[in-house]
């Protein structure tokens, strides 16, 4: 996780920490950089048993080619995307799924340990239609620094990723897998619902 994706996580905390919603909420760094420990150890000693886990929301970054988006990793996998839109909508941005699937950035980041487990899960992460030479120059680079971010879109998409949170809390459904995704049979025997 990047500063940014960290820096939304503790707004993401504050905000929690004076609205208390209505499930609870727990804010976790993991360290995915370190081979997804952070998030397999997490899962194999959870602060709540996950099978009254309802959902992993990971934010993330890795850079952003587009400021009028957003990225859900991945569209169509839980039930919870239309949240995650009108959230987006009400940040000002609009919502876009993987653009570029070569990357197999859902198996390569933090939900996935959610994931494989059975736990609904995916990934928010700033807009990116491709790994182009804009990634390339900030992407894990000295030159990413402060002043080469927009602020404005960084403070929409920490808008719409709490918002998200935060209606995905209030929910009155559970979040689940779309049914037929690879994940589900693990959400089935997690959840006791075969």
């Amino acid at each position: 996780m990047g500063k940014i994706g960290a820096t939304g996580l503790i707004n993401a905390a504050k905000y929690f920490g004076k609205y208390p919603p209505k499930r609870s909420i727990i804010i976790a760094l993991m360290g995915e950089e370190k081979g997804l420990l952070g998030s397999q150890y997490y899962t194999y000693n959870p602060k709540i048993p996950l099978e009254e886990t309802v959902f992993a929301f990971n934010i993330d970054n890795s850079g952003y080619t587009d400021t009028d988006v957003v990225t859900l990793l991945d569209t169509n996998r839980t039930n919870i995307d239309e949240l995650v839109y009108q959230a987006a909508a009400e940040a000002g941005l609009g919502v876009i799924g993987d653009r570029i699937p070569n990357q197999n950035y859902y198996e390569r980041s933090d939900q996935v340990s959610f994931a494989t487990k059975g736990v609904p899960a995916v990934n928010f992460k700033m807009a990116m239609r491709a790994f182009d030479e804009r990634i390339s120059k900030y992407y894990h680079q000295p030159s990413d620094e402060f002043d080469t971010v927009d602020l404005d879109y960084v403070y929409k998409y920490w808008t719409a990723y709490i918002r998200a949170a935060e209606l995905i809390a209030y929910w009155g459904q559970r979040p689940y897998w779309v049914e037929g995704d690879k994940f589900e049979p693990a959400g089935k025997a997690l959840y006791n619902l075969e």
